[in-house]
């Protein structure tokens, strides 16, 4: 028996087809992403759902983890706004291969009301003997992706071992490159970086900087290495032919003596901020980059009373460091806290009312839709592809036509106002009359609650996006 939940006879099921197939797997076994399609669009029509949606996920595993998963994650996001009614994948392996990430999606799935099913295997969750072979045939699938995942370990161990390259080009640092032939492939010093690589190194023992190393570089040589990417470079331990427990993996630029002594530099030019509690950390952002601005103690001397003053403030790191930006504002932490003071009442205001006034003009503009009748056409404009009788450019213009119909139905329906409930909690006790004494990593945490970030415009003027 199949998992089904809802009554197909309740109305037409909208159903999506979820894909997906390894690179290794489609060169291996033919499982391919276009036979899947067929075969799952086939079933469908069988059982009379309507396809409204295909999620494909290529060159991915079913082990790989969720974050990585793309198009899973947009099936499980519609999934929570009731795009469809059931999913229809053709084994349950292209489902997952992993009983703890396939109890996490279920809870959604089943929260959501939306079931599954697959074209080519039964199974049942609604008895004690169903879930128990169901776990035991994702144990089973999961058995088989640890075993390929430790012969791949092994495989690579065994490159590395006799000095072959398991990576591209790109995984390898400043100064190499990956040549050879398809099968025996190894790491080699790259003639047109390989100048590059030795200046860089040399510098570091000089400068004892990584930041003085990464404005030498990227101005010498018109390149746009960051921060970062240099600090990286540095603690590769292939320039000194070392990799992964294996000594000559590759041709070295300098000695482990050498590697070591920048080991050392590396470590030195690693700042902390912890002795001071920056109240906008992480909420402060770049206007022109978009990164997020680093707090830094900002000296000002004053030579009239021979007096130094230190300001918390903020700066763009990819400009202070890497010379990638151009914003040269470092916003005083004094002045922005006052500005956030001065205003964050009126933002939260402004924010309730335009919510209001959104949703007021959404419930006049809100028109009846027949969406049985629409679904009714989506139905036969689907059969009418299926048999050939339209080409597949007019399916998608009349599809796109009707599906946008149906959402946007739905959406109105199922339109919910934004949850203002803590702004309104906010004015309401007067949020602020307990700031002053508060520290500042407790000023940090309030403020995050209500602002997304923060900006300093060049002109001076600011900006407070709310979440």
């Amino acid at each position: 028996m199949k998992k089904i939940v809802k009554s197909v006879s309740e109305d037409i099921v909208r159903a999506v087809l979820y894909i997906r197939v390894s690179s290794e797997e489609q060169v291996k076994h033919g499982y391919s992403l276009q036979s899947q399609r067929e075969r799952l669009i086939e079933y469908c029509k069988q059982q009379g759902y309507q396809v409204i949606e295909v999620y494909v996920d290529e060159g991915k595993s079913a082990r790989s983890k969720l974050k990585n998963r793309t198009e899973l994650l947009r099936l499980i996001e519609d999934a929570k706004q009731h795009k469809f009614d059931r999913i229809v994948f053709w084994r349950l392996d292209r489902w997952f291969r992993n009983i703890s990430d396939y109890y996490k999606v279920q809870e959604i799935l089943e929260s959501n009301k939306i079931d599954w099913e697959c074209s080519d295997e039964e199974y049942s969750t609604t008895t004690s003997n169903g879930r128990l072979h169901l776990n035991i045939k994702l144990s089973i699938a999961q058995n088989e992706s640890d075993q390929t995942s430790d012969r791949i370990k092994f495989n690579f161990d065994n490159m590395i071992k006799n000095g072959r390259a398991i990576t591209g080009s790109q995984g390898v640092p400043l100064g190499y490159m990956v040549a050879g032939e398809e099968k025996n492939k190894h790491v080699i010093k790259n003639p047109e970086t390989e100048k590059i690589a030795i200046d860089m190194l040399d510098y570091i023992r000089k400068s004892g900087s990584i930041r003085q190393t990464v404005l030498y570089i990227n101005n010498k040589y018109d390149l746009k290495i960051c921060y970062d990417s240099m600090r990286h470079y540095l603690m590769n331990e292939k320039y000194y032919g070392y990799y992964r427990g294996i000594e000559n993996y590759c041709e070295p630029y300098i000695t482990k003596q050498e590697f070591e002594e920048i080991q050392s530099l590396v470590r030195k030019n690693v700042k902390s901020n912890k002795k001071y509690d920056y109240i906008f950390s992480g909420l402060m952002k770049c206007p022109l980059c978009g990164c997020k601005l680093a707090g830094f103690r900002q000296v000002t001397t004053k030579p009239k009373y021979n007096r130094r003053y230190t300001y918390p403030s903020y700066r763009c790191n990819h400009t202070h460091n890497d010379k990638l930006c151009t914003y040269h504002k470092y916003p005083k932490e004094s002045i922005v806290e006052k500005f956030v003071l001065d205003n964050i009442t009126d933002e939260i205001m402004k924010l309730i009312s335009d919510n209001e006034t959104i949703q007021e003009k959404e419930d006049t503009n809100t028109k009846i839709i027949d969406k049985d009748k629409i679904r009714l056409k989506l139905s036969r404009l689907t059969d009418l592809y299926l048999d050939g009788m339209i080409l597949r450019e007019k399916y998608d213009i009349e599809f796109e036509k009707l599906n946008s119909l149906l959402n946007e139905s739905e959406n109105k329906e199922e339109i919910k106002k934004r949850d203002l409930s803590q702004y309104k909690q906010f004015l309401k006790s007067d949020g602020l009359s307990i700031y002053n004494q508060l520290n500042n990593a407790s000023k940090r945490m309030f403020w995050a609650k209500y602002i997304e970030y923060i900006i300093q415009y060049e002109d001076g003027t600011f900006h407070i996006e709310l979440k």
